[in-house]
């Protein structure tokens, strides 16, 4: 394993020389909305991501098992951590009912994404898509796709004259509905840099959460290792890599505004101080061993084996399992479960003691600041929490909740993420 600081300082350098940038750009912040117009108002937006995150997750373990033969240790119990408690708390009271002005109907509202430009094919087709660190695949809404595609940009193979049609048909799990088309090759170049005989899904039906009222970019990105392509190819960064035009490395950026992935090393204009680096415990999912929860500086949960925990670009909350969130919760005085109100894995805590919530990984502590942990009052002074819980995934995943408190490489070369203090 390379040095820390001489990991920093190869990024820097990286960076110095090559630069290449992709800006994203932002549509309508969920935590911002959710403080605007009410948390109530943008549950099922919510509820949708965490069925969509899940369902991208068990769509990659399947995948794995496919490309390699063998079941994904999440899945066949090598990973199984537990958490203790540090101290006997008793689980948060259920929060029944809410006032009567809060029974108004929900309303379903796009993503919480971060977005950047590519272009594909010869000549060159622009296209927005969604970079993805929680997936491997690169698919965009094709010309022939049913109306499931309308308001997006589409991708005409015939008028690539790269375009290759390998005839092989895809199908992709995302929560309520599936995207399905055929799998072609193309030239892809995002921030200048080009991708040859780069693997493209072009879709002919997309699930309703990638619907233009759903999902405004046109398609999707995915930046994780080839283990997980449900396409059984390189990922778009993987296929820079191997084709030697960038370095294996990339860094991200996610705030309210000047949010940035950039390809080969790091901005250090948007960090200060050293990376803290954290191993890789799979080279598929960006996956770290969770080691302890904390509040307010305090740990109050340690795990007992190996617990996955997978840091997503691609998903808003933090989630984790129905045992370990209760446990998070127990530990903040006040706190309510309000899955009777919000739906499962839901908890509010007193919108005027909101604690710092954090995890450790790599021997680390890393915390999530009060104000993004926030998601908005729910009603008398209770805030949603932004950590829930969901069954059926079975890891822990680090979503854009975490995400937003740091600066994060991705270093695929040293098999490790590390997270440094945003400027």
């Amino acid at each position: 394993m390379v040095p820390l600081k001489a990991l920093s300082l190869f990024y820097l350098v990286v960076c110095a020389v090559a630069l290449p940038k992709i800006p994203l750009s932002k549509r309508d912040d969920l935590l911002a909305s959710m403080k605007r117009s009410g948390v109530l108002s943008n549950i099922n937006r919510l509820k949708s991501q965490i069925a969509k995150t899940k369902s991208k997750i068990q769509t990659g373990l399947a995948a794995f098992e496919k490309n390699t033969g063998n079941v994904h240790p999440a899945v066949s119990g090598k990973f199984s951590g537990t958490f203790t408690a540090t101290s006997n708390n008793p689980a948060p009271e259920k929060l029944t009912s809410i006032s009567k002005r809060q029974t108004e109907p929900l309303t379903d509202f796009e993503e919480d994404l971060w977005f950047g430009t590519i272009t594909v094919g010869t000549p060159p087709q622009t296209f927005t898509v969604d970079f993805d660190t929680g997936s491997s695949d690169t698919f965009l809404p094709a010309v022939g796709c049913d109306d499931t595609c309308d308001g997006h940009t589409l991708y005409d193979t015939a008028a690539s004259s790269t375009a290759v049609n390998t005839n092989d048909p895809f199908f992709l799990q995302f929560g309520a509905g599936n995207a399905t088309g055929t799998i072609f090759t193309d030239t892809v170049t995002v921030a200048g840099l080009t991708a040859q005989s780069q693997a493209i899904g072009a879709s002919n039906h997309y699930s309703v959460e990638f619907e233009e009222a759903n999902f405004p970019p046109d398609g999707l990105v995915g930046m994780a290792f080839e283990s997980l392509s449900v396409f059984g190819d390189n990922p778009l960064f993987s296929t820079l890599v191997n084709q030697g035009t960038v370095p294996p490395v990339f860094g991200v950026r996610l705030t309210d505004s000047g949010s940035e992935l950039l390809l080969g090393g790091v901005d250090p204009k948007l960090f200060t101080g050293a990376f803290r680096n954290v191993s890789l415990i799979e080279e598929d999912f960006y996956a770290t061993a969770l080691q302890a929860l904390e509040v307010n500086n305090r740990i109050i949960a340690t795990v007992n084996g190996i617990l996955p925990a997978i840091v997503d670009t691609g998903t808003t909350l933090l989630i984790g399992d129905v045992d370990g969130v209760e446990i998070l919760y127990s530990a903040i005085p006040g706190a309510l479960d309000a899955s009777g109100v919000l739906g499962p894995g839901f908890f509010v805590v007193p919108c005027d003691n909101i604690p710092t919530v954090g995890v450790t990984i790599g021997g680390q502590s890393f915390n999530v600041a009060p104000d993004i942990f926030n998601l908005g009052v729910l009603e008398d002074n209770f805030c949603v929490g932004g950590v829930v819980s969901s069954e059926g995934i079975p890891f822990w995943v680090l979503g854009d909740i975490f995400l937003r408190n740091f600066y994060a490489v991705f270093d695929q070369g040293n098999a490790l993420v590390g997270f440094a203090t945003p400027t």
